[in-house]
């Protein structure tokens, strides 16, 4: 009598070393498992039947060549990670790992069929996917502890398999969390991997702020604009939508119930109506997923920040993280305009540790180069806009930030204006005289020319509304009575920063017209300084500003209104990693 395992071990040798077609198809089929067309107790009776075939298909993996690309695609696409017994995944995975290890070529393959895992458990029918996300990952480190070389092969496969983002919330937090999960084992390919993740959320958050702003479009007269120094709650502002629709749909039918005539118009108002509230729908539905994929990320960012024990100080391991996560801010995220959340994973990590967001801070001050241009300067005006944006909209909001600290940058930015001003004012006179005549009117190719200057400009003095506090003291030195401000002394930091707001280039003209009032007014109040009168004289030239309306500068507008990168976090989830150490506006 045969053995059954000597039987099937000739049965493959004859398949794939003999050429025999026909037993070579019925090979294919014995692994061919798919769990969707498959009962339950078919899938025990498939682990049953295919484990002496995989010993037999074990002993022959030298032959498993590019000629018999069917069975191995069909071996690596099987189902047989849901398979119900711990040893027949076990005897599997050594077939993965056999082949792999004999045929290099066939890495990307493998990689491939495993990733498509990663989305597993996304759905309500999929059962225990921890248990399955456990065999693929242990799998792919086996696969990467027998050959190293393999990071790239992992990456393509993590980019080819990632989910769409129109596709639900649970598929894409289930998918990114096994993706993080990949770095336990595959340091390698972090930075790959850490990019694709941001670049996913921020593709997403851009998506969110689109739409945002398309219902704001259409709204028209619905949504009031609070400005960066006011703000509302999510509930009350979609409270706020919900009463102006419903007002709006009472006065449809009051003027529907005149004539039979107004029935076309009340038609066309429940269309608008109903189209307003569909996009109000799918934005949340968008919220809602990058708040779930932002949490997942500030989770796995905490369970990263170690401190040494013998130190007391942040590991060397967190430290490298970092430099790597500000490393992808500069090129991924620093770049990008209509990003709103991706960002505070930065101010997040800056916050574990003083050297993190000082060295935050002088990066985006290196970001600005020298106020002096130069042909050799490889940083472009949207990127220096964006790093002053980041700049003034950090030290205002990050409470973690120390006095000296914001002091310090203060005083930096306020050089680096005088300096720039000291260039423009060695320019020919007449050239110099002729830009301030059209700084009045303020045409936008002259204020491009200086936009940076402007947005240093911005950043100074919206830094000063949010903490002035922290840069003045009393005479005593001891802390600031605000009922008795007109004995405060102010740091040495600000000392230039007058020039720089009656200057001939005239920022409180370029900059927000929120910011450039509230300036005024906390100046004023402060005895700080005096700057209404440039305000006014602003207003009667062309009305822009407090006067955002009548902005004939969209372009700058744009730049400088539109882009405070630190406003309040809208998620409620992620928010509560950011609450704790975020500064609201004081009056």
């Amino acid at each position: 009598m045969i053995n059954k395992q000597v039987f099937l071990q000739k049965f493959v040798e004859s398949a794939l070393l003999q050429g025999n077609l026909d037993e070579y198809h019925k090979l294919v089929k014995v692994f061919a498992y798919t769990r969707h067309s498959t009962l339950d107790a078919t899938a025990t009776k498939y682990t049953t039947e295919v484990s002496p075939w995989i010993q037999a298909l074990s002993a022959n993996v030298s032959s498993l060549g590019i000629t018999y690309r069917d069975l191995v695609t069909t071996v690596f696409s099987s189902d047989w990670v849901t398979a119900p017994n711990p040893r027949f995944v076990r005897s599997y995975t050594t077939l993965v790992l056999q082949i792999v290890s004999a045929h290099p070529e066939w890495v990307p393959q493998a990689m491939s069929s495993l990733a498509r895992w990663f989305t597993y458990g996304g759905h309500h029918k999929d059962t225990e996917p921890e248990r399955v996300h456990s065999h693929v990952h242990v799998l792919i480190q086996e696969i990467h502890r027998a050959i190293p070389t393999c990071g790239p092969s992992l990456v393509a496969a993590l980019a080819e398999s990632w989910p769409f983002r129109a596709i639900r919330a649970n598929v894409q937090v289930v998918y990114v969390r096994n993706v993080l999960r990949c770095l336990e084992y595959a340091g390698g390919v972090r930075r790959e991997v850490l990019q694709m993740v941001l670049n996913h959320v921020l593709q997403i958050d851009v998506e969110v702020q689109v739409e945002l702003d398309d219902l704001e479009s259409d709204e028209e007269s619905e949504v009031e604009d609070t400005g960066v120094f006011e703000f509302e709650d999510e509930e009350q502002s979609d409270a706020k939508d919900g009463d102006q629709s419903d007002a709006k749909d009472d006065e449809s039918e009051e003027s529907g119930s005149d004539s039979d005539s107004d029935s076309d118009s009340e038609s066309d108002a429940d269309s608008v109506t109903s189209d307003l509230g569909r996009a109000r729908y799918n934005a949340k539905k968008t919220v809602a997923k990058l708040d779930a994929l932002m949490s997942t990320l500030l989770t796995w960012l905490e369970r990263h920040c170690h401190v040494d024990e013998q130190t007391g100080e942040m590991s060397e391991s967190t430290s490298r993280l970092f430099l790597l996560f500000l490393d992808l801010f500069d090129t991924v995220i620093l770049p990008t305009f209509k990003s709103r959340y991706t960002q505070f994973v930065l101010f997040y990590f800056s916050s574990q540790n003083a050297e993190y967001s000082d060295v935050f801070l002088g990066t985006m001050v290196g970001n600005l180069g020298e106020p002096m241009r130069s042909a050799h300067d490889r940083v472009s005006s949207v990127t220096k806009v964006s790093a002053a944006a980041y700049l003034g909209s950090f030290v205002a909001r990050a409470k973690f930030l120390t006095p000296s600290v914001v002091r310090s940058v203060v005083g930096v930015l306020v050089q680096w204006a005088n300096t720039y001003m000291d260039w423009y004012e060695e320019q020919d006179v007449q050239s110099v005289v002729r830009t301030y005549a059209q700084a009045l009117g303020a045409p936008q190719a002259e204020i491009e020319r200086h936009v940076v200057f402007f947005a240093v400009s911005q950043a100074i003095l919206y830094m000063f509304c949010f903490r002035w506090r922290d840069l003045a003291e009393s005479q005593s030195g001891g802390p600031i009575v605000e009922t008795e401000l007109d004995s405060v002394c102010w740091c040495t930091e600000l000392e230039g920063l007058q020039r720089i707001v009656f200057s001939r280039l005239n920022p409180l003209h370029a900059c927000a017209p929120a910011v450039a009032q509230q300036f005024a007014s906390v100046a004023s109040q402060t005895n700080f300084m005096f700057c209404y009168a440039v305000l006014q004289q602003n207003r009667r030239t062309n009305g822009y500003a407090g006067d955002a309306t009548a902005s004939p500068d969209l372009a700058l507008r744009n730049k400088l209104d539109s882009f405070f990168p630190f406003d309040p976090m809208a998620l409620p989830v992620s928010r509560q990693f950011i609450d704790g150490i975020y500064m609201e506006w004081q009056d």
